[in-house]
């Protein structure tokens, strides 16, 4: 008979050897048992992981189009002056939407260079990812 089915089943007729065999059964179950619920952890992190990415993604392209709306408005704007305007409230609220316009450019110009130091300086392989060489090399005038 099996010394493990001995251990577990045989009760007071069960050897030494046999006996001593039952506690490591009952670790190796329990191991097992710990093994399971982290497999399944990990398995629901990556799902999390997986839909996080996936929804940043579809943020990353909402952002990209939004911005090029903003663009194509800027450059139809610039076709216009501000100076044409004669409203002088007016005029001057053309002036402040201005200035946040360039505030606004200078703090994206300064938190792409951030976030291409934080990669580059992170220490993944940011050159293997399309995206992320994209995003690193990407030149400051677009």
């Amino acid at each position: 008979m099996d010394p493990v089915l001995k251990a577990v089943y045989e009760g007071e007729q069960t050897g030494f050897a046999e006996k001593r065999i039952l506690p490591l059964v009952t670790e190796n179950d329990t191991v097992f048992m710990m093994h399971g619920a982290l497999t399944s952890r990990l398995a629901h992190t990556t799902r999390s992981q997986s839909t996080a990415e996936h929804s940043n993604m579809t943020e990353n392209q909402r952002h990209e189009e939004l911005a090029e709306t903003m663009l194509a408005l800027a450059e139809e704007m610039k076709t216009q002056s501000a100076h044409d305007i004669e409203d002088a409230q007016l005029r001057q609220r053309v002036d402040a939407v201005d200035k946040e316009l360039k505030d606004s450019r200078r703090r994206a110009k300064t938190l792409k260079g951030i976030l291409s130091a934080m990669i580059v300086g992170s220490g993944i392989n940011w050159a293997a990812d399309e995206g992320l060489t994209e995003l690193v090399l990407e030149d400051e005038d677009d």
